[in-house]
């Protein structure tokens, strides 16, 4: 009787996953024939992961990100999207000083249709009885931290949807051009077992956090010539990354979200 019950549970829960996969699709489609759209996206990652997962701790003891139970205390799954760009979208973007204007628009247009992309999600919870709660806007932004409060990027990697890379950009299998968002939703769609802690260094997982973003103070940083060229602001050296001078470069492009997604000329340098 309790395999039927958790069998019936488990199908209920991928029929869930499947309808917002296709809400998300069909979202995407109709906000590309908006006449205000002009960003090519391609199709979208949807990734989910346990509120309890042991990483959500760690980086709310390292106050690099809220836990998702402060800022929904019914949220037990984080859902996280990713849209990329088209690839040519993020090729235009590849040298000079300033971002080139598909980049700039495809950051505008995706900010819009992420928060459409939320809402959809939403309502698809909506239609199965599901509590849920948004996880911030564009603009939460941390002066100080150079940083939001939530990070969209931390849970993806929770999710194991990709790896961080230069100047905090996320790489997904589709690559780093794109835009990630994220709901909090009450049911359980993703497990986490207490035996699974045991597969997590999670000293060695920030530390591997912090290196491969780049920023300087980080452990066995090496930055390649082309990313300390490729930065307009002078932000990089061969110690790294300085955050508050890649920010004040990045407010010089977008006053309201400093953040390098806005500028993204490193982006291609990696490794």
């Amino acid at each position: 009787m309790a395999k039927s019950v958790l069998t019936e549970s488990f199908n209920i829960n991928e029929n869930v996953k499947k309808r917002i996969k296709d809400a998300v699709s069909e979202g995407i489609r109709d906000f590309q024939r908006s006449r205000e759209c002009s960003t090519g996206f391609k199709e979208p990652v949807i990734g989910y992961v346990s509120a309890k997962h042991p990483l959500f701790m760690k980086y709310l003891d390292e106050d690099i990100c809220l836990h998702p139970k402060t800022i929904y205390r019914p949220g037990n799954t984080v859902i996280i999207h990713f849209v990329p760009f088209e690839r040519k979208t993020a090729e235009s973007n590849r040298g000079g000083k300033e971002p080139s204007p598909e980049w700039t628009k495809a950051f505008y247009d995706s900010m819009h249709l992420s928060m459409k992309l939320n809402g959809i999600i939403c309502d698809t919870l909506d239609e199965v009885g599901r509590l849920h709660s948004g996880t911030n806007i564009p603009t939460d932004w941390n002066e100080e931290k150079c940083r939001e409060e939530w990070s969209h990027k931390l849970a993806a990697y929770a999710a194991g949807m990709g790896r961080f890379g230069i100047a905090g950009s996320f790489h997904t299998e589709l690559g780093f051009a794109g835009r990630l968002g994220s709901i909090l939703a009450d049911e359980h769609y993703a497990s986490f077992e207490e035996k699974d802690l045991k597969m997590w260094d999670m000293e060695q997982v920030i530390n591997h956090i912090k290196t491969d973003s780049k920023y300087k103070g980080a452990e066995d940083i090496r930055v390649s010539r082309q990313a300390i060229e490729a930065c307009p602001g002078g932000a990089i050296s061969k110690d790294g990354i300085d955050r508050k001078l890649c920010q004040a470069r990045c407010r010089q492009i977008n006053d309201m979200i400093p953040s390098p997604e806005v500028c993204g000329k490193c982006f291609f340098y990696d490794r």
